[in-house]
């Protein structure tokens, strides 16, 4: 079998090239690739729990705390108590983590257009579906 073959050797080629894509573009914001991911989850549904926040992100826990740690120190998101459940933390965005939003999303907008320019939109959504099936075989 030939490397270009490999599922695997694909989507790593495929994913190191669109977070390069990102992190050209978001450096000017003092954020990641991972913050993006969490400020639109967030953006979503602001307070989720962080255990909540590692399950849709599929990270783990201590991944997770080292992006909301340096969150946190760049005024991005707080952490506070569950007053409903002691032992769980709940993450907010601050005022700052907000305003991003309006900035960042013409980023993703832009890698939308640039990976379906010229492919028809239902090959978009098959290749969508098969790597959500793929993950969810895999997890």
């Amino acid at each position: 079998m030939q490397l270009d073959e490999h599922i695997c050797f694909l989507l790593d080629v495929a994913t190191r090239r669109i977070t390069k894509f990102y992190n050209r573009r978001l450096r000017r914001f003092g954020i990641t690739y991972n913050h993006l991911f969490i400020l639109t989850c967030l953006w979503e549904q602001d307070g989720v729990q962080v255990k909540e926040l590692a399950r849709h992100l599929c990270l783990d826990s201590s991944s997770l705390t080292g992006h909301l740690d340096r969150m946190e120190r760049a005024a991005l998101v707080v952490r506070q108590d569950d007053p409903a459940d002691r032992r769980a933390i709940r993450v907010f965005l601050t005022a700052k983590g907000r305003n991003l939003q309006a900035q960042l999303e013409p980023i993703g907008a832009e890698l939308k257009a640039t990976l379906q320019r010229g492919v028809p939109p239902e090959r978009v959504a098959a290749l969508r579906a098969a790597l959500q099936n793929l993950s969810r075989k895999l997890g």
